[in-house]
């Protein structure tokens, strides 16, 4: 069977970035192109090898696609135009958010901001993977802006724009049987460590309060303990885990921790409550909606909300609601939708694009 070509652009190599590809395979031909120059001066290179790469593979391709708004977005959308290809952005949430303080978000940086704005204006069509990104009244926290999302840092952004959530398989993700600790919390991040990173997902929080619960145990996946100082004796650091061992510390645990001050669709809580895990979120992004209704969400970052969400979690039979949890996810948030709704939009935008729409 003939497979229209996909042009696939993406900053740095990441699960979500490898399963969308995947994804997408079933029904085109996905070449992807990954642009990620090791320093700031070598981007001009990027640009180079990228520019040369669109010039062989755009004339044969049907449809261009970019995971996140920056640098590499800002090429092919421009000679997408220029070939008469239609053009597809994932906004996924660094390009649609601002926290100068740590220096979190693409329009902290005037030169990737600029980028960003002239891709998501030239694109001839965005994907947030949720509403709150080209949108959102923040009052979480007062290091971000009080507005966030693209159409507030892109004035009079008039590209059209379909929102699809990320999606999860319950093969890979869902309970084992294994005994699940009481009193139990896990989180995972990234680059856990550095001042900025602790800040941003919260870890420095969760430090704090897992002081208030002594009886409680703490777990960390993504640092070394040797990166972080004066860490409680209920505090459990390990290093990246594959998915299975996700799986498993996911199954073994009680609660979800992501209490971070900006996320866009994040992946981690969505796979730990496939896994039975009940959520306690911050009031940011998609995590209110991934929570809804199996789950707690903390308003505002303040050490004081989240003991009393805690102590609420702790006195309530969380049986029921981590199957809920489990239930949640698995209908909301499939791969299948995400499939479905990326190859309906496709196919919309190819047919547009025929009929010179």
């Amino acid at each position: 069977m003939h497979k229209n070509k996909l042009l696939f652009f993406f900053p740095t190599p990441a699960t979500f970035v490898s399963r969308d590809i995947a994804l997408l395979q079933s029904q085109y031909h996905v070449v992807p192109f990954a642009f990620n120059p090791r320093y700031k001066a070598f981007l001009p290179i990027s640009f180079i090898k990228q520019f040369f790469f669109l010039l062989v593979h755009l004339p044969s391709s049907a449809i261009v696609v970019g995971q996140l708004a920056a640098y590499h977005s800002f090429l092919p959308v421009i000679m997408a135009k220029l070939f008469r290809k239609p053009s597809v952005i994932f906004l996924a949430g660094t390009d649609c958010a601002y926290f100068p303080s740590i220096q979190y978000g693409n329009f902290c940086k005037p030169l990737l901001g600029w980028f960003t704005s002239a891709s998501v204006r030239m694109a001839t069509h965005l994907a947030p993977k949720h509403e709150s990104l080209i949108h959102f009244d923040y009052t979480y926290d007062a290091s971000g802006a009080p507005v966030q999302g693209i159409r507030h840092f892109v004035k009079n952004l008039t590209t059209p724009y379909t929102v699809i959530p990320n999606g999860f398989d319950s093969t890979v993700f869902f309970p084992l049987d294994v005994a699940r600790k009481p009193c139990s919390f896990i989180t995972v991040a990234v680059g856990i460590g550095t001042a900025n990173i602790n800040t941003l997902k919260g870890i420095d929080l969760i430090l704090e309060t897992s002081r208030i619960f002594p009886d409680c145990t703490f777990t960390l996946v993504g640092v070394a303990a040797a990166v972080l100082k004066d860490i409680p004796a209920n505090v459990h650091c390990l290093p990246l885990q594959n998915t299975q061992q996700l799986q498993q510390l996911y199954s073994g645990h009680q609660f979800y921790l992501q209490l971070s001050l900006s996320e866009g669709f994040p992946n981690a809580v969505c796979e730990a409550m496939l896994c039975g895990c009940v959520p306690i979120v911050s009031d940011v992004n998609a995590l209110p909606d991934i929570a809804a209704g199996c789950g707690f969400v903390v308003k505002q970052r303040n050490k004081e909300m989240l003991k009393a969400a805690i102590e609420k979690a702790l006195e309530m039979s969380t049986t029921a609601m981590a199957q809920k949890a489990v239930e949640h996810i698995r209908k909301e948030y499939t791969m299948q939708k995400r499939k479905e709704q990326l190859y309906e939009l496709f196919d919309y935008l190819l047919k547009s694009n025929t009929n010179g729409l």
